[in-house]
């Protein structure tokens, strides 16, 4: 069920103005970025579709639970009305955040940045990160302070890590959002709804190491799986060999043999598919969550990290997973809260025109949907 809320809600658990009947609601959500969902209402019989107004709050499944989104584009069409809302957690860019200082604990930095506020806000922020580190910002909103990958900015996630926990009011970072349930998927082409990518450009299978006292040189196991070995040079003069090639083994321990990976799964695609079942484990795990990819042509196995999904609040059931080796580099859509691609970023036809065309189709005495100009524009 999709409920909406005033503006000013500072709690969702009751039914706030009231529930929509829209035809398609689906939320996305990327690891450390952007978090949106997208909705479609048709004009009902019943003017529910009149509540949508900017800045309100709908509150909607996610893999997580219930979660506010606050309105920010409403796109009115002949037959529905398209809206694109954004978690809460992006009312943190309508704040600014003074210049920020800090080295210590990562507890102590976020209650730093948070004193930094222009303003207070309603949110509480928490950590479980041990490590102490470097908060060094300019005047910036408190979403980049946390997560800009800005050349000349320290944010949060520069200085101490951490992946994001966006529950309501709440901002969680995390050593590591997810955990290893057991999860493991095998591969070797692909399939109706599955899209592999594989990136071998950073691999390397022979490391060669120099120390103080000689050089050594380490081969990988997977040497034979390229037509070249794939040189390393690893050297540090003030370490003994032992220590450099230490670092060197750790580098192959890690995987840097192995192609970064890249799986998208379509379970909306993949349904039909005789396939479906051995991906189906997949809608058990949550934005995070390690998952164990099997390569079953060329012998390989490695870890992947669910790094963006996409779900539908309606069946409350994902449309797609994503795996990958790394968090994406962090887009101005992180720190600005619009998301590429979106309905706010895909209007084709003039607002006016739209609203011309609208309004002469409501202004119609025999349509049931009949509202004056001031109903529509809200």
């Amino acid at each position: 069920m999709i409920t909406i809320y005033e503006k000013t809600a500072k709690t969702f658990d009751t039914f706030g103005l009231g529930a929509l009947v829209p035809s398609h609601c689906v939320v996305e959500e990327e690891l450390n970025g952007a978090y949106e969902l997208e909705l479609k209402h048709p004009y009902d019989d019943g003017g529910k579709w009149k509540r949508i107004e900017r800045g309100r709050i709908l509150c909607a499944s996610t893999p997580r639970g219930m979660q506010p989104f606050r309105i920010y584009y409403v796109k009115p069409t002949m037959k529905e009305i398209a809206v694109n809302a954004r978690h809460i957690f992006y009312d943190l860019l309508d704040n600014q955040c003074e210049p920020i200082s800090h080295s210590g604990t990562a507890e102590a930095a976020l209650t730093a940045l948070q004193a930094a506020f222009a303003y207070p806000m309603p949110f509480i922020f928490d950590t479980d990160i041990s490590l102490t580190g470097t908060l060094a910002t300019g005047r910036m909103n408190p979403v980049q302070a946390l997560l800009s990958d800005d050349d000349e900015v320290t944010s949060f996630v520069k200085g101490y890590g951490g992946e994001l926990l966006r529950d309501g009011f709440r901002v969680s970072v995390k050593a590591a959002l997810g955990q290893d349930r057991g999860v493991s998927i095998r591969y070797g082409k692909n399939l109706v709804g599955l899209e592999v990518t594989e990136d071998e450009s950073e691999v390397k299978t022979r490391i060669v190491c120099y120390g103080k006292n000689g050089s050594v040189t380490l081969d990988s196991p997977h040497l034979g799986d390229y037509i070249y070995p794939k040189i390393y040079t690893l050297e540090d003069e003030n370490k003994t060999l032992s220590e450099v090639q230490a670092e060197g083994q750790k580098l192959l321990d890690e995987g840097c043999d192995i192609p970064s990976i890249n799986i998208k799964v379509d379970f909306v695609a993949r349904e039909k598919t005789v396939e479906y079942r051995e991906y189906a484990v997949l809608e058990e795990v949550f934005l995070g969550d390690m998952v164990t990819v099997i390569n079953t042509k060329m012998g390989f196995q490695k870890q992947a990290k669910v790094i963006s999904y996409e779900w539908d609040c309606l069946l409350e059931q994902y449309n797609d997973v994503e795996l990958g080796d790394f968090i994406p580099t962090l887009a101005a859509s992180v720190t600005s809260g619009v998301k590429s691609g979106s309905l706010a970023s895909s209007a084709a036809v003039g607002t006016a025109a739209v609203m011309a065309a609208l309004q002469a189709h409501l202004n119609d005495t025999n349509n049931p949907h009949h509202v004056t100009a001031a109903q529509v524009q809200g």
